[in-house]
């Protein structure tokens, strides 16, 4: 069976970073560690080929070989998403469409041709997906019925799918899930609330399959929060600050966490000690009434300018995420005004690597829906 994993299109914002990344001669910030996972898990004498369509299109040869194509998007990729599909279909190609977003909204990607839903977690799909092949069915949609797996079992990605050379950052995932229930979120909805980490052991093998392809720069933790479950992620840093050591650091870190990291000492050292060099905090807003009714209590239990204080002192710079939009926000006249960003004007300030700023609209699935303006 010959495979052709493509990847959609992001549309330009300031999160494409096309400027920042035409200085260090890359074209993109990250690969789709979707898709050779899903590349990784299918049967492996199957025949592939995947093109990041932020990279380069598809071109004709690689349309006339495919058997079947593979699409994984998230909802900004939406457009593109359902192009690809359209194109593919006019090409009498057979579609599979999965990940987050066809997950959450299954039916656009059908209305645009698809043939094949493979929805919520591939290791449990993706086996249901190959049978169906294997039985001759053209068409189907395989869900997991609410069952999560168990991340132990993931095979190492199929990183030599990608063209290395084109990205900024390479991605690894340790766990997913998130403990906490904030109600804009989806996260918990597709993973659930109860982390599930793979065994260190195991990623540090995903380590060593970059190391031998030659990367030698940054890797994201793709983690919606690293540090969900504390115990796991510890054991997993000691090894990993051992593994660093003895292959004379080759990679630098970064991920996203909950701003509870700023109460773990230990933990942030341990971070740090392996090269971790920067978090994404999801911050939000400084409105203490709005992180009560989205359900965002963790970050109402200390102060976030303290907290982010305390995470940049420890040697980690922060990337802040802020929503704007929540139902009976405060309107803060500015950073002298907010209580994250200052104190009676000046007294104090928090210093931040990045801020970035994203407009409340919650997806079908999520359970703010109705709540919320469309």
């Amino acid at each position: 069976m010959r495979i052709l994993l493509i990847y959609p299109q992001f549309p330009k914002s300031f999160w494409s970073f096309e400027k920042v990344l035409e200085l260090v001669n890359r074209q993109v910030l990250l690969p789709p560690l979707g898709l050779v996972t899903v590349a990784g898990i299918l049967p492996q004498e199957w025949e592939f080929k995947l093109v990041d369509r932020n990279i380069r299109a598809v071109t004709e040869e690689e349309w006339e070989w495919a058997e079947v194509v593979i699409l994984s998007a998230m909802i900004v990729q939406k457009k593109d998403l359902l192009d690809q599909i359209q194109e593919a279909k006019r090409r009498g190609k057979r579609v599979a469409c999965g990940g987050p977003y066809p997950t959450s909204v299954p039916y656009e990607a059908t209305d645009a041709g698809a043939d094949y839903l493979i929805l919520d977690e591939g290791e449990i799909t993706l086996p249901m997906f190959v049978e169906a092949i294997q039985r001759g069915e053209t068409a189907g949609i395989f869900r997991a019925g609410g069952e999560k797996p168990d991340v132990t079992t993931t095979p190492i990605a199929r990183f030599d799918l990608l063209e290395l050379d084109a990205y900024d950052s390479m991605s690894v995932q340790f766990s997913r899930g998130c403990p906490f229930q904030c109600e804009f979120c989806d996260i918990i909805v597709l993973y659930g609330r109860k982390p599930r980490t793979k065994a260190p052991a195991q990623l540090i093998a995903e380590l060593d399959c970059l190391y031998k392809l030659g990367w030698r720069r940054s890797i994201f933790m793709v983690d919606d929060n690293f540090i969900g479950n504390k115990r796991n992620v510890k054991l997993f840093l000691k090894e990993l600050k051992v593994w660093q050591a003895e292959h004379q650091y080759p990679f630098s870190f970064n991920t996203e966490a909950s701003v509870d990291l700023a109460q773990d000492q230990e933990l942030m050292d341990l971070m740090v000690e392996c090269n971790f060099n920067g978090v994404f905090l999801g911050i939000e807003t400084p409105d203490e009434a709005s992180l009560q009714l989205t359900k965002k209590f963790q970050n109402n239990r200390t102060s976030l300018s303290e907290s982010v204080e305390a995470i940049t002192r420890s040697g980690l710079r922060v990337m802040a995420g802020f929503i704007i939009g929540f139902d009976g926000e405060k309107n803060w006249r500015g950073c002298a005004d907010c209580p994250v960003c200052g104190a009676n004007g000046d007294s104090y300030r928090v210093v931040w690597d990045i801020t970035g700023f994203t407009r409340y609209c919650p997806l079908a699935s999520t359970r703010k829906r109705g709540t919320a303006p469309e």
